[in-house]
């Protein structure tokens, strides 16, 4: 799928956590068929783990506490409970600019000590070591080496630092200026947009030698390119190969480990490569997926004219907003025509208005029906998604969103692997890297979103009891509970306390509710239970699994974001199969009564991913999505983020 570069010594493996599943998980029970909606995950159960995930909301009075053996009644005091929560939306931290730190540079080197340096302590180097030979224009620009005021992330400051004490050689010029290999390379970079890189990131300021220069402002500006060079190659091998954006700051719904490109190792390299842009152009992910992506990124231009929507606008009936002025131009230009007859008036009349005025109110409701959205009048996010429709700036920030997400998975996926993309609503398996199987699914809610991850598929359970997350039994649960006592036993549930099942009506109820008790709820295997027949696990600390659902019906809908944040599979049998290297008609001897695991030959990865443009292989072309989640929103603002960041390079 892609070349292998791993011999190029830069990217560690990457190996996927084989966390377990957590020990002394509240083992849970069973939802009757009118709670399965409610019922799909043990996500929030673990979110503890990952903060800020339990909130403690401390009442300012306790209720008073019932009796053990007497369920609360109707008309008990209300009982404020722990509040369970999922992970939340950060705003975003990009990396800041450290100086580049030379105060060294005049310490002696020999060669013993740069390759040793790192792992033994001084007193241990070789004292009869041969120094490192100085070439003559390192010679000569040393001394100004300490006072130079390059700036760059601080793991590039420090490789940088590093290199050049350490190795004394330049890598970008000579005595006459820039070198070939460097200019071929700043070329490059001026390409970097076609990757949906931003080519600023990578500028370095010409040398620009004149014969007014004495010789010291020469070399200062020798020395200035140099180090600028190095730093901003460092930089895009780090943007390339696993992202400009660090994911995990987007929100604690990232889960996507970086490290895989050591800045230390790239530049040494660097120095031994006589094409600089063909080593770091091997940095991007080089895969059919991404290479289709980057295609159609070039084959759209972008349309000078073209009218953009802030994306998080929200304007309300009576409230004035800059904003307003592109609502009513989109609506102008791409209004249906039997929309335009009935409001163009009022639309023209209320073109250059800040102030969201009653008959504007209603021109927008009415457009609000027409696209299926809710004649609030509110213009929020799905409004503007109507509007925007296929805008083609909105194809390439998809594209571009698509290709850095790419950029934080692994650039090779493997030849057996499984593929969810949430925003499609779809997920995939591939063997020898052809899809063998395409489905529909259902995924987590706005408010229960599915992680972004990934792990690898190690066991399919047959036949699976379910435990209820807390989350649900707490902030769903308890209310009927607290009504009824019978309401468990009636429905099919276990209690379990300390381990043992104990009858509902043993628990204070209340004590729960207010997080001094803990007890666990289960579901036996059965055709109603809230898992199905099935369920694929990759033990992950997020408890997001793929599995069956009585639920049939949501996945006719278009919208299916409906779930508490595990995948639900429209043909789970198939999925199983295709995982085991079985047909589905080798799974006939598994189903039954009792709950089964059965181990994958061969534990194979799977991604659980977000791509708001991705190609579609039955068509062979790219499609693109709706951003459930409001994650191409956040994607945004750390590309502005960053960009900013990296412009600061004061001192």
């Amino acid at each position: 799928m892609m070349k292998n570069y791993s011999r190029q010594k830069i990217y560690l493996k990457q190996s996927v956590t084989k966390a377990g599943l957590l020990a002394g998980v509240i083992v849970g029970a069973s939802l009757a068929a009118s709670q399965v909606q409610a019922a799909s995950t043990l996500m929030e159960l673990f979110q503890k783990k990952k903060a800020p995930a339990v909130e403690t909301v401390q009442p300012a009075s306790q209720a008073p506490v019932a009796k053990a053996a007497r369920p609360a009644t109707p008309t008990a005091a209300p009982v404020k409970a722990v509040k369970v929560s999922g992970p939340q939306v950060y705003d975003y931290r990009a990396d800041k600019l450290v100086r580049i730190d030379f105060s060294k540079i005049d310490e002696p080197v020999t060669s013993a000590a740069a390759d040793v340096a790192l792992v033994a302590p001084a007193s241990e180097v070789e004292t009869d070591a041969t120094p490192v030979a100085e070439d003559k224009l390192y010679s000569e620009l040393k001394s100004y080496f300490a006072t130079t005021r390059i700036m760059a992330e601080k793991p590039i400051a420090e490789a940088v630092a590093d290199f050049y004490i350490k190795q004394q050689r330049l890598l970008w010029v000579d005595e006459n200026g820039a070198t070939a290999r460097a200019e071929k390379l700043l070329a490059f970079f001026d390409n970097a947009d076609e990757d949906g890189l931003n080519p600023k990131d990578y500028a370095v300021e010409e040398i620009g030698l004149t014969v007014e220069d004495g010789e010291e402002k020469r070399l200062q500006k020798l020395l200035n390119f140099e180090l600028m060079m190095s730093a901003r190659a460092l930089r895009y091998a780090i943007d390339a190969g696993e992202g400009r954006i660090v994911a995990n700051r987007l929100s604690g719904y990232h889960d996507l480990p970086r490290g895989r490109v050591l800045p230390a190792e790239v530049l040494a390299a660097l120095s031994d490569q006589a094409d600089a842009a063909d080593y770091l152009a091997n940095f991007q992910p080089q895969s059919k997926w991404y290479q289709a992506l980057k295609t159609e990124l070039g084959k759209l231009t972008p349309e000078s004219q073209e009218i953009r929507i802030a994306s998080d606008v929200l304007i309300k009936p009576g409230q004035e907003n800059s904003e307003l002025r592109n609502v009513i131009a989109v609506l102008l230009k791409k209004g249906p025509a039997s929309y335009l007859n009935s409001h163009q008036e009022i639309l023209l009349q209320y073109a250059q208005s800040d102030k969201y005025e009653p008959e504007l109110v209603a021109a927008i409701k009415d457009y609000q029906s027409l696209t299926g959205n809710t004649p609030d009048g509110v213009i929020g996010r799905s409004t503007v998604a109507a509007l925007q429709g296929e805008l083609t700036s909105v194809k390439r920030d998809r594209l571009i969103y698509s290709m850095e997400r790419l950029r934080w998975l692994p650039h090779e996926f493997g030849d057996r692997y499984a593929f969810i993309n949430q925003p499609a609503y779809r997920a995939y398996f591939y063997d020898k890297g052809e899809e063998t199987q395409a489905m529909n699914i259902v995924i987590g809610s706005r408010a229960n979103q599915t992680y972004f991850f990934y792990n690898k598929i190690q066991t399919v359970v047959f036949n699976p009891s379910w435990g209820v997350p807390r989350s649900i039994i707490v902030n769903e649960m308890l209310p009927k509970i607290m009504r009824d006592s019978s309401y468990l036993s009636r429905n099919g549930y276990e209690v379990y306390k300390d381990g043992k099942v104990v009858p509902a009506s043993s628990i204070n109820w209340s004590s729960v509710a207010a997080g001094k008790t803990h007890v666990g709820i289960r579901q036996k295997p059965s055709l109603d239970n809230s898992l199905g027949e099935l369920k694929i696990l990759f033990p992950n600390s997020h408890d997001i699994y793929m599995h069956d659902t009585p639920a049939k019906s949501y996945f006719k809908r278009d919208m299916r974001a409906l779930s508490h944040g595990c995948i639900r599979l429209e043909r789970p049998r198939d999925m199983a199969a295709a995982v085991l290297g079985k047909s589905a008609e080798d799974l006939k001897p598994y189903f039954g009564k009792n709950e089964r695991g059965i181990k994958v030959p061969e534990p194979m990865p799977v991604y659980v991913a977000y791509f708001t443009a991705w190609l579609d292989e039955a068509s062979g072309h790219i499609r693109y999505y709706d951003d459930v989640y409001g994650r191409d929103e956040g994607l945004e603002k750390a590309f502005n983020k960053t960009s900013a960041s990296r412009q600061d390079v004061s001192a």
